[in-house]
């Protein structure tokens, strides 16, 4: 599992072969196509990555629950992704105008996984990341639509994920699958700070396992402090809750090393 702090997509493992422009308004929709490579790169130099089409589209962010990409984009005066999509066809031709290589779509196939041990990874960083472990609403799109929890839906594109079905069919059921993973399932109908005492547990659990995974050294207590620090600047709170949880695990694996002396 990667320890990088950036919030990068993730991709299950899966078998072979299968900040602003000076004197614009923030409101303002006329942008050459020089002004908008320029606020690509300005994004890219203030935040440590380039834009998505959701960081330049403030009203979908609030859609899909992610008001701190909406927040973001108006704390500054960057062109929207209709008027970069205007001027250049499609975002990804901008990004790439810009110099810099555009990101890919994940591709979701359900039915290639590598193995069952695609599933418990999966389930590890998907707890790095948000804190919780995953429930069938967040990977079946189709469910999430139904509870109305649009959120969940973009939460679960921005990476490749397994498939709720996938789950049922290696594990059968979220329960067992995060059992194997060495994690606790999240209990129904539970108050706020039950809550926050499974979630707590969950982190530790991942930081374990990162532990376990880590050659502890000055190197990578540094490079840990590092992420957080990049992911604080990016105002990004998954790439910094996953850098958070690193963090503790570069320490967990320090403290294996010193208690066994």
């Amino acid at each position: 599992m990667s320890t990088a702090a950036k919030h990068d997509e993730f991709s299950v493992p899966r078998r072979p072969n299968q900040r602003a422009t000076a004197g614009r308004s923030p409101r303002t929709s006329s942008y050459s196509q020089a002004e908008i490579l320029e606020a690509i790169r300005a994004w890219h130099r203030t935040y440590g990555e380039t834009p998505t089409m959701l960081d330049w589209t403030p009203a979908q962010a609030r859609r899909v629950g992610q008001e701190w990409r909406a927040e973001r984009f108006e704390a500054g005066s960057w062109p929207s992704t209709r008027v970069v999509c205007r001027q250049f066809e499609t975002f990804n031709a901008a990004i790439a105008a810009a110099g810099f290589t555009p990101r890919s779509a994940p591709t979701r196939v359900a039915s290639n996984l590598s193995g069952p041990e695609a599933i418990t990874r999966a389930f590890i960083e998907w707890t790095r990341r948000y804190g919780d472990v995953p429930t069938m609403a967040d990977w079946d799109p189709a469910r999430a639509r139904r509870l109305g929890q649009d959120w969940r839906i973009a939460r679960y594109y921005q990476g490749d994920w397994p498939s709720a079905r996938s789950v049922a069919l290696h594990f059968g059921s979220f329960t067992q699958a995060a059992v194997a993973a060495g994690l606790a399932s999240r209990p129904r109908g539970v108050h706020n700070e039950d809550r926050h005492t499974h979630r707590h547990a969950n982190r530790i659990a991942v930081a374990r396992n990162l532990a376990q995974q880590q050659t502890p050294g000055n190197e990578s207590l540094a490079h840990s402090i590092r992420a957080v620090s990049q992911a604080r600047k990016r105002q990004d709170p998954v790439a910094v809750h996953a850098a958070l949880v690193d963090l503790a695990g570069t320490a967990l694996a320090w403290a294996e090393l010193f208690g066994s002396d």
